[in-house]
């Protein structure tokens, strides 16, 4: 079993897709498609996948007819999850808003508590970045502002993400955003 085929990115959302029901492989491929149109999925990727994460013991799949199988998240699986969920959303590259997003969508595999702190490791890491970028903007006050525009961009667009996360992150504690039961 490759250990690079487990890195694909792809792994997230098709164990959190399973997380959700089991799934024959052309179901998963087509709510791929639907849900997550900007990774680019394809059909012989997702069949490739498929097979390694059974290999891995993260998936299980069992002949529902003659034509199909369908595909099961494992005990094995769900930690998986839980691990790249919560690494992805504290320690994933702040520009990559694609693997963000899409680890953002299975938040609920954690409990709470590991979901704030690790939206609370991503808001820290937010806010060193912003200060980074506004001593770069300081250290450039003599330069145009239409050369350093792509930084005030990415500034801003920080500045929003760590508004945004720190509303989540209290709707969390206070209990005030709905979380799913957990079942195993």
């Amino acid at each position: 079993m490759p250990t690079s085929a487990l890195a694909n990115p792809l792994v997230l959302p098709i164990l959190g897709l399973m997380a959700e029901q089991p799934r024959h492989a052309y179901a998963l491929f087509s709510e791929l498609r639907s849900r997550y149109a900007y990774i680019g999925a394809r059909n012989s990727t997702v069949y490739t996948l498929l097979n390694t994460l059974v290999e891995a013991g993260w998936l299980r799949s069992k002949q529902e007819d003659a034509d199909r199988q369908v595909f099961q998240l494992t005990p094995a699986g769900r930690q998986a999850l839980a691990e790249r969920v919560e690494r992805q959303v504290r320690d994933g590259a702040l520009g990559d808003r694609t693997a963000f997003m899409v680890a953002l969508a299975y938040l609920g595999i954690l409990v709470p508590a590991e979901a704030a702190a690790a939206l609370q490791g991503r808001v820290d890491r937010i806010h060193r970045e912003e200060e980074r970028l506004e001593g770069a903007l300081d250290q450039a006050e003599n330069i145009p502002e239409l050369h350093m525009i792509e930084t005030h961009y990415y500034r801003d667009q920080l500045d929003h993400e760590r508004s945004w996360l720190e509303a989540i992150i209290r709707r969390i504690r206070s209990g005030s955003l709905a979380w799913p039961s957990r079942t195993n």
